[in-house]
């Protein structure tokens, strides 16, 4: 009987804590699916004004490299070691790169009814880039001191800057779960400089030649532009898309394709420039290091160039932890495709928002502030910036560090800056 009676003790309670164990494994995963169903709210994709226009609405500047900090400057005393500079530094060596972009004018029109939107813009962006190879650097900071005599070190130089003009559409549409934009544009490269290739020379004879020392210049720069008489302009077309799909109440996923090629524009009348001269030319070491002497040539004139414009593709998700647009977490991977400089480059960044404040039935909120840090078209970028949103006026500010190297983007080896200003109602 004993054995009996402690045998239903010992099974009831094996069943209460299974049945308890259950319960909270029932009652976690219930929670975890009501996390991701529950409504949620959002104005993220609700246009903070039916009517937008833009003057001069956003103005960016930036300037990045990826050798020297203003913490390498801002001291008491400067110190450059070259020779550990050189040590350290890549085999593809040292980036330079500056870039721009302007908005002049631009128009959004929203009609709630149809959930669509239409607009017209126009732009002008331009990106020039540098690299100068470590073989240019051994020169510099190496000499002739390995015994040869003759050295050679190389300069990439690139740029563009195109204007465009276009059309944008935007549309909601599975009772405002998808969201598609998509925005067509004709192109006009303004300033062209494809990749190319300048030559550092290094001469020294020895010392039974009297110690010549010679160091030049030379190379091909190709030019294009629409600011001489006999410039003809061949513009091109493209088409950039967005997607957006609310997947759950608290997370969005969504992609991006920039310039999607359709005409590519054609360049006509360039010239090559032939760059050629003396730096440092001395008959012998005691005379001294001699004139400097550098020449571009006249030009002569190249083949008509067919050109696209960059092309990006981003792949990314918004995530609402709170199930509100207080705080939006945004993590995106992709990658750019730039031209002229013929290098592909992986995006990978992460962005956080935070938005207070609410205008009394206007859309949005009065504040917005950002946090932007990753790798984006070849620099690290760490951006602060904020909108201040009173509905009739919106002003927009973001400033933030870059540099090609990780650690000295830290060290503002490089800054950006943007401006904006929006009004409508």
């Amino acid at each position: 009987m004993k054995k009996c009676i402690l045998f239903l003790i010992i099974s009831s309670l094996a069943w209460g804590l299974s049945a308890q164990e259950g319960e909270q494994k029932e009652s976690f995963i219930t929670g975890f699916v009501k996390y991701f169903t529950n409504p949620g709210t959002t104005e993220h994709n609700i246009p903070l004004r039916n009517v937008e226009v833009g003057f001069v609405d956003g103005i960016k500047v930036g300037f990045g490299n990826s050798l020297i900090g203003v913490g390498d400057i801002l001291k008491k005393e400067i110190v450059i070691d070259l020779d550990d500079i050189y040590d350290k530094m890549p085999e593809n060596g040292v980036g330079i790169g500056t870039n721009l972009a302007l908005r002049p004018f631009y128009v959004n029109i929203y009609v709630p009814k149809l959930g669509m939107g239409f607009g017209l813009f126009t732009n002008v962006d331009g990106r020039f880039d540098g690299a100068l190879r470590k073989n240019m650097f051994d020169i510099i900071t190496q000499g002739n001191s390995s015994g040869d005599p003759n050295k050679s070190g190389d300069i990439d130089v690139s740029g563009a800057v195109f204007a465009e003009a276009g059309l944008s559409w935007r549309g909601s549409f599975l009772k405002d779960k998808l969201h598609i934009s998509a925005a067509p544009a004709y192109y006009v490269p303004l300033i062209y400089i494809p990749k190319s290739n300048l030559r550092l020379e290094l001469e020294a004879e020895k010392p039974e030649n009297n110690d010549r020392l010679y160091v030049g210049i030379t190379g091909d720069l190709d030019l294009y532009h629409v600011f001489s008489d006999s410039a003809k302009i061949g513009g091109g077309a493209d088409l950039s898309v967005t997607g957006e799909y609310a997947l759950f109440p608290i997370l969005d996923v969504g992609g991006t394709l920039s310039h999607i090629p359709i005409v590519p524009a054609t360049l006509s009348n360039g010239k090559k420039f032939a760059v050629k001269g003396d730096i440092v030319n001395t008959p012998t070491l005691l005379e001294g290091i001699g004139e400097t002497d550098i020449r571009l040539g006249d030009g002569e004139s190249i083949v008509d160039r067919q050109v696209v414009r960059p092309m990006r593709f981003d792949v990314y998700v918004l995530y609402r932890p709170f199930r509100t647009d207080l705080l939006t977490i945004k993590p995106s991977i992709g990658f750019t495709a730039i031209n002229p400089s013929e290098e592909t480059y992986f995006n990978g960044i992460l962005e956080a928002q935070l938005h207070v404040g609410k205008l009394r039935n206007n859309p949005g909120n009065l504040f917005k502030l950002y946090l932007n840090t990753g790798i984006e078209e070849g620099y690290w970028r760490h951006k602060l910036g904020f909108a201040l949103n009173f509905r009739a006026v919106e002003l927009d500010f973001e400033t933030g560090l870059k540099s090609q190297d990780y650690l000295k983007s830290y060290q503002a080896s490089g800054l950006e800056f943007t401006l904006g200003m929006k009004f409508g109602w």
